[in-house]
Formats: structure tokens, sequence, C-alpha cells
């Protein structure tokens, strides 16, 4: 249950629900609550916002994309909300992140 809620999660953050999760996991939507935060130590909304932020990273990794662009594939509703969302997550922006990635510190 553990790598299928994992997978559920990351594979399908845009659109899954609580209740298709339990469903998929055979579950009562409660005891899925209670899987996940025995399991992660985490509420469903935050392994959403999780794999959002795993996307975006993965995201940043494709200079020909712009921030913009990003934020709209992860259905943001403004560059500076998917920034902020970012920064919030990571402790520094998306820009800062892609940055590093062009200069890795040695």
């Amino acid at each position: 249950r553990l790598v299928g809620s994992e997978m559920c999660i990351r594979d399908s953050y845009e659109t899954i629900t609580l209740e298709n999760l339990a469903k998929t996991l055979g579950l009562s939507v409660r005891q899925t609550e209670r899987f996940l935060k025995k399991y992660y130590g985490k509420t469903f909304q935050q392994k959403k916002q999780e794999a959002r932020m795993s996307a975006a990273k993965i995201y940043l990794t494709d200079k020909r994309l712009s921030i913009t662009q990003i934020a709209e594939k992860l259905n943001y509703s403004t560059s500076q909300h998917f920034t902020q969302a970012f920064r919030q997550h990571y402790g520094i922006t998306a820009n800062e992140y892609r940055r590093q990635l062009q200069d890795p510190v040695d």
C-alpha cells in the first residue's frame, strides 16, 4: 500500500482526490488519512503539494520552459503564486533553484 499510495499521488497529483486514493488502496477515506499520517507524517493535501513541487523541480531542468509556462503546467493561477509556493516549500525561489542547476556549488 505504501508504494501504491506514493505512485498514485505522484503520477496523478493534478486530479487525484482523497476518495480516489482510498478506493485505489482499498481503504475507507478515514483509514487512508490515518495511513498517510502514520507512514508519511503528512496529510493528503501535503502529499499532493509535495508531488506538485517535485514536478516543478523536473520542469525547472528544462531551460526551454519559462517560469510562467511551468506555473501554467502546474495549474497555478499566476507565476507569482507558483514562485511563492516554491519558495515556501524549498526555501529558495524557482529562479534560484534553476541557477543552482546551471552553476552547482562544489
